[in-house]
C-alpha cells in the first residue's frame, strides 16, 4: 500500500506527541524523549514545556551538524517539524490535563501511551522527510559509527533519564515524573521501532513523496536512508 511520506511526518508527530503528554499524565513517568525538556522546565519555568523542547531539539541539531561536519536542508526543515512539535506538545497536555485518574485507568494510559510512541516513532525512521533533531540524532550516530540502531536507541534515552534526573534533584530537592513508564521506554523502544520498521511498515507499505518539497528532501537525504537500512 503507497503510503504519503507527509502524512507519515504528520502521524509521527501526533502519535509522539500524544503519547508524552499519555506518559506524564499516568503518573509512570516521561518519555525520554522529553524528559529533559520537561525537567528542564520545572528548573527554570519562565517557559513553557513545549519552548524548552524546541530549544532542546535546536541543540541536537547543531550536535548533528559537528558529528557529520555539514550543514544539509534537512537540518533546516527539521527545525520546522521541531517548533510544530512543541505546538502539539503544549496543545495534547492541555487536552489531557482533565483526563480521570485512577490505578486501572493509569495502566490503561501506560500502555497505550508506550504503543502510540512505538508506531509514531516507526513513522519517524519510514518516512525519510527529515526527522526531529533527536531522532535525526540518533540516526546520524548510527550511520557514522556505523551502530546497531536499538543499541544507539536504548544508549541514548538511558543518558537522557540519568542527566534528567540530575536535573531534576538539583532544582527541585526531589525526583518527578521519571518513573518506571520512563525507565521501561529506554529499554524497550528501540526494539519495537526496529521491529514495526521492518515486520510492519516495510512489509505492507511504500511510502512515497506527493510534493516536490518531500522530493527534494527525499533526494538530499537519500544517502542516509540507504545507510541507516543496512544498521537498524
Amino acid at each position: 500500500m503507497r503510503f504519503p511520506c507527509e502524512l507519515a511526518l504528520l502521524c509521527g508527530l501526533l502519535l509522539v506527541a500524544f503519547a508524552v503528554c499519555l506518559f506524564i499524565q499516568s503518573g509512570y513517568g516521561v518519555t525520554v524523549i522529553s524528559s529533559i525538556p520537561l525537567m528542564v522546565s520545572y528548573a527554570l519555568p519562565f517557559l513553557d514545556f513545549g519552548t524548552w523542547n524546541v530549544i532542546y531539539q535546536l541543540v541536537l541539531v547543531c550536535l548533528c551538524v559537528m558529528i557529520t561536519k555539514k550543514l544539509s536542508a534537512s537540518y533546516a526543515f527539521s527545525i520546522v517539524v521541531t517548533i510544530l512539535f512543541g505546538f502539539f506538545l503544549n496543545f495534547m497536555k492541555a487536552t489531557l490535563a482533565d483526563l480521570p485518574k485512577s490505578v486501572e485507568l493509569d495502566l490503561v494510559y501506560i500502555v497505550v501511551a508506550h504503543v502510540l510512541l512505538f508506531f509514531g516513532v516507526s513513522f519517524f525512521m519510514r518516512c525519510y522527510i527529515p526527522l526531529l533533531p533527536v531522532d535525526l540524532f540518533i540516526r546520524d550516530v548510527v550511520i557514522t559509527y556505523r551502530i546497531k540502531y536499538k543499541v544507539m536507541k536504548t544508549t541514548f534515552d538511558l543518558t537522557c533519564i540519568a542527566l534528567s534526573a540530575v536535573i531534576c534533584y538539583l532544582a527541585l530537592g526531589t525526583i518527578v515524573d521519571l518513573g518506571l513508564g520512563t525507565l521501561v521506554s529506554a529499554f524497550i523502544t528501540g526494539y519495537f521501532v526496529a521491529f514495526i520498521t521492518t515486520k510492519v511498515y516495510d512489509r505492507y507499505f511504500e511510502f512515497v513523496p506527493l510534493t516536490r518539497i518531500a522530493e527534494r528532501l527525499l533526494s538530499d537525504d537519500a544517502p542516509c536512508k540507504a545507510k541507516t537500512g543496512d544498521i537498524e
